[in-house]
Formats: C-alpha cells, sequence, structure tokens
C-alpha cells in the first residue's frame, strides 16, 4: 500500500489490523476446524502406537500360542494359523507400513523440491532440461517397476521405498515448479537480485521457503498413497517376506476370511483409519495455506 508516495509493508499474519481485527494464519484456519485436530490426534495416536508398541506387543513371530483363536482378554486381537500373537504383528506391521508412507513421501519430496525449484527459479534451458527429466520420470509406471525389481532384485523393503520415491516425485516437482517461478518474479526476489545476491541465496533462503505451501499439502497426500501402494503390492505378495505389513498380513489372511474374520478386519482397519487421516489432514492444511481457494464459487 502506497501513502504519500512510500510504500508500507502490509500487515504481517497473526497481528491486528487497521481495524482491530486481528489476521488469520494459517495456524488459526487450521485448528478451527475440528474435523482437523480429530484426525490430527487420531494420526499422532497411530504413530505413537506404531513406534512404541512393539515394545510391549511380544514377539511377532513365536507360535507359542494356540492357533485361531479370536480376539479375546488373553489375546486382544486373536491369534493367527500358526499360533502367533495377531496384536503384536500388527503393531509390529504398523511401524513398517508408516515407515514407508513417511519414507516415500519424504524422498519424493526432497527430489521434488530440488529439481522444481532449480526449474522454476533460473528457467531457460535448466527449465526445458529438468522438465524433459521430470517427463521421463512421469512416464515410468511404479508400479510395474517395483514388480521387475522384486523379480530380479528380490521384494527387499528399502528397494520398495526407493522405487516408489523415485517414480513419485515429478508430481510434487511439478507444484513446486510453478510456485518457484511465481515466487522468483516477486518484489523482494528481484530486490535481492538487483542488491548483487548469489542467486543460490537467493534460491534457498527466499524462493523455496515461500514456494512450500502446496508442496506440504502433497506430500501429505503422497504418505497415504504410499502406504496403499505398498499394502496393495505386500497383499498380492509382492512384498518383504522377512518384515510384516498391513498388506502382508492382509495377504495371509485370504485363506482365512471365512474362518478368521479378525487377520483380515484389523489390519484392514489400520489401512483405512491412516488412510483417511492422512488426507483429511492434507485437506485442512489446504485450506489453510490457501484461504481463498475455498471462497471460489
Amino acid at each position: 500500500m502506497t501513502v504519500h508516495g512510500t510504500e508500507t509493508a502490509p500487515p504481517v499474519a497473526g497481528t491486528t489490523g487497521a481495524g482491530g481485527r486481528r489476521e488469520e494464519t494459517p495456524t488459526r484456519i487450521f485448528f478451527r476446524k475440528p474435523l482437523a485436530i480429530v484426525f490430527l490426534v487420531v494420526m499422532a495416536l497411530m504413530t505413537l502406537v506404531a513406534l512404541l508398541g512393539p515394545v510391549f506387543g511380544g514377539d511377532p513371530v513365536s507360535t507359542a500360542h494356540p492357533p485361531m483363536q479370536p480376539p479375546s482378554a488373553a489375546y486382544p486381537l486373536g491369534t493367527d494359523h500358526l499360533g502367533r500373537d495377531f496384536l503384536a504383528r500388527v503393531l509390529h506391521g504398523g511401524r513398517l507400513s508408516l515407515f514407508v508412507g513417511f519414507a516415500v513421501a519424504l524422498l519424493s519430496m526432497t527430489l521434488g523440491v530440488l529439481i522444481g525449484g532449480l526449474a522454476g527459479y533460473y528457467g531457460g534451458v535448466i527449465d526445458v532440461a529438468l522438465v524433459k527429466v521430470i517427463e521421463f520420470f512421469q512416464a515410468i509406471p511404479g508400479l510395474v517397476l517395483v514388480l521387475v525389481a522384486a523379480a530380479i532384485l528380490g521384494a527387499n523393503i528399502f528397494i520398495i521405498i526407493a522405487i516408489m520415491g523415485l517414480t513419485g516425485w515429478p508430481g510434487v516437482a511439478r507444484i513446486m515448479r510453478a510456485e518457484a517461478a511465481r515466487v522468483a518474479q516477486l518484489g523482494y526476489v528481484e530486490f535481492a537480485r538487483a542488491a548483487g545476491f548469489p542467486g543460490r541465496r537467493i534460491l534457498v533462503s527466499d524462493v523455496l521457503p515461500n514456494s512450500m505451501a502446496p508442496v506440504v499439502v502433497s506430500t501429505t497426500m503422497t504418505v497415504g498413497m504410499a502406504i496403499l501402494a505398498e499394502s496393495g503390492l505386500a497383499f498380492l505378495g509382492i512384498g518383504d517376506a522377512n518384515r510384516a505389513t498391513w498388506g502382508s498380513l492382509l495377504n495371509d489372511a485370504q485363506p482365512y476370511l471365512n474362518s478368521a474374520w479378525w487377520m483380515a478386519l484389523f489390519p484392514g482397519i489400520c489401512i483405512f483409519v491412516v488412510v483417511l487421516a492422512v488426507n483429511m489432514i492434507g485437506d485442512a492444511l489446504n485450506d489453510a495455506l490457501n484461504p481463498t481457494i475455498g471462497r471460489v464459487k
């Protein structure tokens, strides 16, 4: 805003405006949504249980229990066909399933932010070259690549994470490229260039931090998609046989759907709750970080 030929900075989010009304911040908008708080608590509890539960949940491979026991006081989630405590297996499977989701999301976000930020900020030949790289990886079917890698290298969980991350970053990169190109044209970035600051410093200190809002939203969605993808692969038998995940537990339950309903029910509920919570948190973050979108009719 210009007053008598001088520029004044816009009010900072979270401060009191000219009319005495307190400005909205993304944090205020997010925590004003009851569903966002509920699912944030649910996700935090699921993560905490997955991290600490196996410490108290017993041995997931011990066959010292009577097989095919339904849920009871002695076995809250029952036992499987080999006499393994199903609660211990669900807890250990949750730790690995959540690890896959967060690891794939982090790898995708890192690659997408780096490549998309460089393309959007520098433009020109660098942009054209990096866009071609993005298009190449976007054309690779991730699930097919996982199948091929599992056949050649074996179904190792870290190979699955690497392939899912390497094929999942182009979407993040496209979002980052568009945001970085927009931010690079703003006044404070132009001022930094005119002041002689190196492009690398401007990119790291100004462009990338101010382009992260839609990337964060996209990354939260990636967590849920990665968990679903890994669970689907494990359900088909393409997973690490030495490590239990919720998807592999569903695969083990297939022959016993009629006689041991709990073997499919509890891992399925865990997958459903976590993916739903992640998606709801992502929607709330999108509304908080892009508050004008909801006003467009």
